[in-house]
């Protein structure tokens, strides 16, 4: 989505992170109104106060649980009641938990997959029906991660969730062409390492799951998350990056210079085209 002038805007994962970030960028760039849904209150409160302060957009915030449909139902027709619906749907919201793949519990899995994989379908079900038909430009960003093509040690839910994430993105793609709904743009939002509050996610961790994982594995993942958040890109501007690369028409896109993608999945379709074992890279 290239013109952001006049557009009606929802990120989901909106408080905090690249999804405040998103949602700030919008607002820049001429957005008239942008939705940020959020599990977390207190940071959404605050997240609508800085958002608020100076802009001419309008802000609103809705406490929303991803992996509940009801509640994704829920967001879209508020989105529809107030604004008259939205233009550009942010499907952002994700979570991380690590450790050796035979290490990771059922918990661990459901907890990942249900916000990182099952978030992004609740809300292509809830927002992408009346996109359809309301038949006027819209677009789709659906958040997965430079980890979603090219995986990484310690960190199996998180890959696998990522890698389904493109996939459907992909999917939705060919979908949305298939019934000529034309008009509705997907693209799939692969993040390098970008300064975030995800290592601290078990935060909003469901209070009827079990701790994660704790293992010498999930430590070292989380040491590494830690690390690479602290050197990672502001999510402002890592933001301005996946709008300038979605206004040149971009299906993939991220926070980081075309280059640094060109590089990483260059190299992982060159193994896979040979048949080679994956080699690890760094996602810098």
């Amino acid at each position: 989505m290239g013109d952001l002038d006049g557009a009606r805007v929802v990120v989901t994962g909106g408080a905090s992170g690249i999804g405040l970030g998103l949602a700030q960028v919008a607002i820049e760039r001429g957005a008239a109104a942008v939705v940020l849904g959020d599990i977390e209150p207190t940071a959404l409160e605050r997240a609508g106060e800085h958002l608020d302060g100076g802009h001419r957009a309008r802000v609103l915030t809705a406490a929303v649980d991803v992996t509940d449909p009801i509640a994704m139902d829920g967001l879209a027709r508020r989105c529809d009641e107030e604004l008259g619906g939205v233009d550009l749907v942010c499907l952002n919201a994700g979570v991380f938990s690590g450790g050796h793949a035979w290490e990771v519990t059922d918990d661990d899995w459901a907890w990942v997959l249900g916000v990182n994989l099952g978030g992004v379908a609740n809300g292509i079900r809830s927002f992408v029906p009346s996109l359809i038909e309301r038949g006027s430009p819209a677009s789709v960003l659906i958040t997965a991660s430079i980890a979603g093509v090219v995986a990484a040690p310690v960190s199996a839910p998180y890959v696998t969730s990522k890698f389904a994430a493109v996939g459907l993105a992909e999917a939705l793609h060919h979908d949305l062409e298939l019934v000529g709904a034309d008009h509705v743009g997907v693209s799939v939002l692969c993040p390098g390492m970008v300064s975030t509050n995800i290592g601290n996610g078990g935060r909003n961790r469901p209070a009827d799951l079990p701790a994660a994982t704790s293992t010498g594995a999930s430590r070292l993942a989380d040491a590494g998350i830690a690390d690479a958040m602290e050197s990672g890109v502001d999510p402002v501007e890592g933001a301005r990056s996946v709008f300038d690369q979605l206004a040149r028409g971009r299906f993939y896109v991220s926070t980081h210079p075309v280059r640094m993608w060109e590089r990483l999945v260059g190299n992982e379709n060159d193994d896979r085209l040979h048949g080679r074992a994956p080699r690890f890279q760094m996602y810098d």
